[in-house]
């Protein structure tokens, strides 16, 4: 049995405002799917139990040998950390796992580049906003990054 066998998709979103749309503040998603991952949802029944609020709905284990491809074009992404990612100029070939609204993740392959998170949320039920990115570097093929969502 695959100890990962889960696939979900990245979204690192930003906001920009480019020339050719009159400096209008418009979004752009860049999107990665992730094959080769564990999502456990076990922990969502621990906030409805002991009504903490700041518990993470669900646990996402994120192997380093990831395949990582990007949603719309299928080429190879690698990771690489938030702030190197925020100011890369082209993100194309890169994701990123940072706390906050500009990166949330979904249950399977759900890609969407004209989608805001509203729109997704709305289409999904799988939906969460990360929390919380550990990376667990246990050498070889047992570092993994550990992302509480919610």
């Amino acid at each position: 049995m695959d100890m990962f066998p889960h696939v979900v998709t990245v979204y690192n979103t930003e906001t920009t405002e480019l020339p050719e749309n009159d400096f209008e503040p418009s979004m752009v998603n860049h999107i990665t799917i992730l094959r080769g991952v564990l999502l456990d949802a076990s922990k969502g029944s621990n906030v409805t139990k002991s009504g903490l609020e700041g518990a993470d709905a669900v646990t996402l284990y994120i192997p380093v040998s990831v395949e990582a491809v990007d949603g719309v074009t299928g080429a190879a992404k690698r990771y690489i950390g938030p702030i190197e990612f925020w100011r890369t100029e082209d993100k194309s070939a890169l994701w990123t796992l940072s706390v906050g609204r500009n990166c949330f993740f979904v249950k399977g392959e759900a890609v969407h580049p004209d989608w805001t998170v509203q729109t997704i949320e709305a289409a999904s039920d799988d939906v969460y906003d990360v929390t919380k990115v550990d990376f667990k570097n246990f050498g070889g093929d047992m570092s993994h990054w550990e992302v509480g969502g919610v």
